[in-house]
């Protein structure tokens, strides 16, 4: 009978340990560097670096997969993944994702063209497009105004790859006129693929838009989107967003 009470008596330890211990949040992005990227099956980036230290400091672990972003985007809806970044706000992505009111990373939109190509800044002021053709990552969004211009057919054509190296590589190739990225991430590709003396990144910008880490409805996580809110915005604060930014670049330079 004592070893039976012993036995009850472990097994609700056991159970009330587990209650203690936190679920491993489940978190989705995109390959896009140099916010996201994949090295020998490990995911790191800048981006990564910021979500990384936010979630250590809160206590929560994490779980960080790289998906092709419609699939991203998919489980998040679905609730098969509890958050996703980085993510532009659109009101079609606001039914099923609560987004953070903290800015995770403010981002220049920008084109990139072949080195003393056609296009200058007059005409990307006068959004002179109709005859270029244009590449873009399938399912991401640039922002408004070049989501706008893609949507009104301000462009010849618009091609749709699954990853920013295939755009690079199709502008490289003369397959298109034009690329669309955000400004770190083109110089990231670029540099990857050796492609710094035939791709330049053209100004002024089209847009500087905001990007966020969104958390899934489906899965209730009202109260740590709060959290995480609290804690980003604490790092703003006491400096360490704008350290881990620096010393990331700085670490990429020394490569």
């Amino acid at each position: 009978m004592k070893n039976k009470f012993l036995l009850i008596i472990s097994v609700w330890l056991s159970f009330g340990a587990m209650a203690n211990e936190k679920r491993v949040l489940e978190i989705v992005t995109l390959e896009y560097p140099p916010y996201i990227e994949t090295r020998d099956d490990v995911v790191s980036g800048v981006a990564v670096t910021l979500v990384e230290h936010a979630f250590a400091k809160l206590q929560q672990p994490i779980k960080i997969t790289v998906l092709p972003w419609a699939r991203a985007l998919n489980y998040v809806e679905s609730g098969q993944a509890d958050a996703i970044f980085t993510i532009f706000k659109t009101e079609q992505r606001e039914r099923f994702a609560d987004f953070s009111e903290q800015v995770l990373f403010r981002q220049n939109i920008s084109l990139v063209q072949m080195v003393n190509g056609p296009v200058d800044a007059s005409q990307i002021e006068q959004r002179a497009f109709k005859q270029r053709t244009l590449c873009v990552v399938n399912k991401v969004s640039y922002g408004a105004i070049m989501d706008g211009a893609i949507n009104t057919n301000q462009f010849k054509s618009v091609i749709r790859q699954n990853s920013a190296e295939q755009c690079a590589l199709m502008l490289s190739a003369g397959r298109v006129d034009l690329w669309v990225s955000n400004e770190f991430g083109a110089r990231s590709v670029i540099a990857s693929l050796g492609l710094s003396q035939q791709l330049e990144i053209l100004m002024p910008p089209m847009q500087t838009t905001l990007s966020y880490i969104a958390f899934s409805k489906q899965n209730q996580h009202s109260e740590l989107r709060q959290r995480f809110d609290l804690e980003l915005l604490k790092m703003k604060q006491d400096g360490s967003y704008f350290q881990l930014i620096d010393d990331y670049f700085a670490a990429l330079m020394e490569k």
